[in-house]
This record gives structure tokens, sequence and C-alpha cells, in this order.
């Protein structure tokens, strides 16, 4: 399965968040792909910096792999697809991973782990709380078994 890294992040924080993942008017495939790594920890993803599953049947998707939706909640508001780009190289960064790297899930939820506190500094979406965006992040990893219950 070919993930960005931050798509992993959203669908643990709105699992440690009680979201249920249902279809959306986007088209995307999140839900079926948030079903997929939540119930297969083992599962081998690769981790990209393009268009991934989860943007395959997007409305937003362009023919040349790029996303032309744009942040609306920011006035200017960034395109999405640039705005991306540069939180998942953070990302890679901040694992010192290379693209396309493959591994489990919970290795990279491991990795995500060690970094809690202090991921959610780089994956808070605009106009998000931080401190919910780790509560979330951690939840997630909690209900999953990743992190151990404080």
């Amino acid at each position: 399965m070919q993930l960005r890294p931050h798509h992993i992040l959203d669908i643990i924080s709105n699992f440690g968040k009680g979201a249920e993942f249902q279809p959306h008017p986007y088209g995307h495939s999140l839900h079926i792909v948030a079903l997929k790594l939540l119930s297969d920890l083992d599962l081998k993803i690769k981790l990209v910096l393009n268009a991934d599953d989860i943007c395959k049947e997007c409305k937003h998707l362009m023919p040349d792999g790029k996303c032309n939706d744009v942040l609306g909640q920011l006035n200017p508001s960034p395109s999405k697809q640039a705005y991306n780009d540069v939180l998942d190289c953070r990302l890679f960064d901040l694992f010192a991973l290379k693209i396309n790297t493959v591994l489990t899930l919970r290795k990279y939820l491991e990795m995500v782990n060690d970094n809690v506190p202090g991921i959610e500094r780089i994956c808070t979406h605009p106009k998000e709380d931080q401190e919910n965006r780790l509560k979330g992040l951690m939840a997630g990893l909690i209900k999953l078994g990743v992190r151990k219950p404080i």
C-alpha cells in the first residue's frame, strides 16, 4: 500500500478521537484505507511523496497526479499539493527516511510514538489545535497497542 506519511498520522489521530471513517464527497479512499490500516499493523506500506492509495479516486486528483485542491481555511488559500509536499518532507526528515521506503505500519507507528510529544508541531493542520492533535495521536497509538496508557 502506498501512503503519504501525513495521511497515516491523520488516520491515527482521527481514530484516537473516535472518528468513524465514511465515504467522503471528494470520492477519495480514506475510509477504505483507514479500515485496512487499523486492522493490520503488520501491513507493508510504501511511504511516498505523491498521490497515494487514498488519493486515487479523489475528484481533486488531476491526470498529472497532482492535487488541485486548496486549503480554504487559510487566506490566501495555498495549494494542498504544495502544503502536503512540505509537510511530508518534514516527516521524512524527522524519521530519517528516504522517499519510497517500505516498512510495516507497526514500524512507522513506533517511529511516530518515539516522537510524541513533539511531532504534533509538524503535523497539525492549519487552524487545528496542536494539543487536540497530540491527544488524538496518543489515543490512537494507545488503542492500537503501540503506546502504553499513562
